[in-house]
């Protein structure tokens, strides 16, 4: 077996996987050549002990391992290198992240829609299985060359409800980006948590705002936030500018995922089954379920 420099690896993460140490890892068996993508982890903090930092990574690990969807990432293994660093090895998607292909493309709206619809079809996978990702970003979402999301790095990811519970879990504890929170985590209440779930929602459609218009609606989701403040007023009247282009199926999903309040927000399952969001044709290299096509940028 050898390893190849990917010629778009950063420094190394724990957290993310556009700032991870990413290579081409090829497995050399019986003729059998695969590719695959092998995220090399930084070493660990100095306030964090060797056993807990072991446990965060095999947790992360065993929360990948369990969501095989084709909008999740698939890992394969999680083993220390020749240099004793703790490596994940997981499915190689060629067409890079969506931060990355938003500093590079201007996306058609069928494509942005197909995305975002993408998007929701492995969250609602993800939170079947009890997993909720809190940290969902274009960074941590990862493109094959045929178009097809996938959600990636769950260094953060939270289980909100095992096989052995009969009740949901409470999340705790402020992770992931700032500008993708929604007011609840950052006004945490250290007592009560949050419903990680809802947070991926609220997350999916800042995300949504992103590649329409690539750049994110407000910093943070306070009313210190002088856009955040705007959009609070016009959400009242569904007048906020960002929407203004929506018809009205569209403006009832994004309204409803950015609701402020987490026990009225939308669930990734009612999203889906809005008109909306059912009228989207997801595809393949873009072609569509349906046999019709719409455009791809790497396609």
């Amino acid at each position: 077996m050898n390893t190849e420099n990917s010629s778009g690896s950063n420094s190394s993460s724990s957290s993310s996987i556009n700032n991870s140490n990413n290579k081409n890892y090829r497995n050399n068996h019986r003729n059998h050549k695969a590719v695959v993508a092998v995220k090399t982890f930084r070493k660990r903090d100095r306030d964090e002990t060797e056993r807990s930092f072991d446990k965060r990574l095999i947790s992360e690990f065993c929360i990948s391992k369990t969501l095989s969807h084709k909008h999740v990432v698939e890992v394969y293994d999680l083993l220390k290198d020749s240099k004793g660093r703790w490596c994940s090895v997981m499915e190689y998607c060629s067409g890079g992240d969506v931060f990355s292909v938003l500093q590079n493309f201007n996306l058609q709206d069928e494509e942005v829609d197909c995305l975002f619809k993408q998007l929701l079809l492995g969250l609602k996978h993800v939170h079947e299985s009890g997993v909720a990702h809190r940290d969902i970003k274009p960074e941590n979402l990862i493109m094959t060359a045929d178009g097809v999301l996938k959600i990636a790095d769950f260094g953060v990811a939270d289980v909100v409800k095992s096989c052995f519970d009969d009740h949901e879990r409470t999340s705790f504890g402020q992770c992931g980006s700032e500008p993708y929170w929604p007011p609840e985590v950052l006004q945490l209440n250290h007592l009560t948590g949050y419903d990680g779930r809802a947070v991926d929602v609220w997350s999916a459609a800042v995300t949504w705002h992103c590649l329409v218009f690539r750049e994110i609606p407000f910093v943070q989701a306070s009313t210190e936030d002088p856009k955040y403040a705007v959009f609070l007023a016009r959400r009242e009247t569904q007048t906020w500018q960002p929407l203004s282009k929506c018809n009205t199926a569209e403006k009832e999903c994004l309204y409803g995922m950015l609701d402020p309040d987490p026990e009225t927000r939308w669930t990734v399952a009612r999203c889906l089954t809005s008109d909306w969001v059912r009228s989207i044709e997801t595809c393949d290299a873009g072609r569509t379920q349906m046999g019709g096509r719409h455009r791809h940028h790497a396609v």
